[in-house]
């Protein structure tokens, strides 16, 4: 392993406050030359952590963690399913074939960027970005992610499922459309059941279960759960929780449901303004991470190289994510 010249963070109670935010705000820690930042904790991810990443690198064996973007039968929150048409090109004289795609992006695997999700009692996003100027200008967009060269990171599986599976054998586990909460505790015993350490810069990756019930569930069901109604599972909105990943420095989380943490959230404490406000986390949702845990289960690795390709458009408020986990 190489020495990685890591970033220098004070603990949570010692950051510089931030006027308007909540002790812990990252706001202006990233900025250069007078220049607002629009990356956040991806500028974790130097050339060292890079190179450090691709010595997990050991088998060559790879598995894509892109959900099909037709999937999500009944898109929530008012969103359009995918919209798919093979059009010919025999009017252009040609023999041949192109795709014409219309998504929004949240409806299956996906990035959340920087001006996804705001403060809601605010309006702002990541660095103090007004909604109203985000809507006018391409700041915090995810095209910042393409023109630095993509994610790449070391990924870390944090596969709850499989170990609250394994220590409660002939049970259901907590159903994927409901608010159960994945407390602090839970995924430290995880990791530890693993023997994962995790690193600053690290990819953090949540399995719930929730792609799982999908795939199984009728018709009836996944129109209750992802439109109907919105109870899902995920990681608890509290501040132990904010202090806990502050505390790791992971460059991004993601997980396998459509909204990372528990849904709905409590009014005192929401994760996606911590991590995408707050301190420039992109989260990503909806990954399929069924082949994922499998393949970490044989190897007896939740770790692995990770690479992200987000679609290259200015000021993308989101991006599916193209993404490959190598072991």
């Amino acid at each position: 392993m190489v020495s990685i010249d890591k970033y220098s963070f004070p603990v949570f109670d010692d950051l510089p406050s931030v006027p308007g935010q909540p002790q812990g705000c990252l706001w202006g820690f990233f900025d250069k030359d007078g220049n607002k930042d629009e990356l956040g904790t991806l500028n974790l991810l130097n050339a060292d952590t890079v190179r450090n990443a691709s010595l997990e690198i050991q088998t060559g064996k790879h598995v894509q963690l892109d959900w099909p973007m037709n999937n999500l039968e009944f898109p929530g929150f008012g969103r359009i399913p995918i919209e798919h048409n093979v059009k010919q090109m025999a009017s252009e004289g040609f023999l041949g074939l192109d795709d014409e795609i219309k998504i929004n992006t949240q409806t299956s695997s996906q990035w959340d960027s920087l001006k996804h999700w705001s403060i809601q009692k605010q309006g702002l996003f990541y660095n103090g970005l007004s909604i109203q100027d985000a809507l006018k200008s391409p700041r915090n967009g995810f095209h910042n992610v393409c023109e630095r060269g993509g994610i790449v990171a070391r990924g870390v599986l944090v596969d709850w499922l499989r170990w609250w599976e394994y220590h409660n054998p002939g049970k259901e586990p907590p159903s994927a459309i409901s608010p159960y909460a994945i407390p602090v505790s839970e995924l430290e015993e995880v990791l530890k059941f693993q023997g994962t350490e995790c690193h600053q810069g690290d990819v953090l990756i949540v399995r719930t279960g929730f792609v799982r019930w999908h795939n199984q569930a009728d018709k009836s069901t996944r129109a209750l759960g992802t439109k109907q109604q919105h109870y899902m599972i995920g990681v608890t909105n509290n501040m132990e929780t904010v202090r806990w990943l502050y505390s790791k420095h992971f460059s991004a989380v993601a997980g396998d449901t459509m909204g990372w943490e528990a849904w709905p959230y409590p009014e005192d404490c929401c994760l996606h303004e911590w991590l995408l406000c707050q301190w420039g986390t992109p989260i990503g949702e909806l990954w399929n991470l069924e082949q994922l845990s499998v393949v970490c289960e044989e190897l007896k690795r939740w770790s692995f190289f990770l690479t992200s390709a987000p679609i290259h458009v200015i000021g993308a408020v989101g991006s599916p994510p193209c993404v490959i986990a190598v072991f």
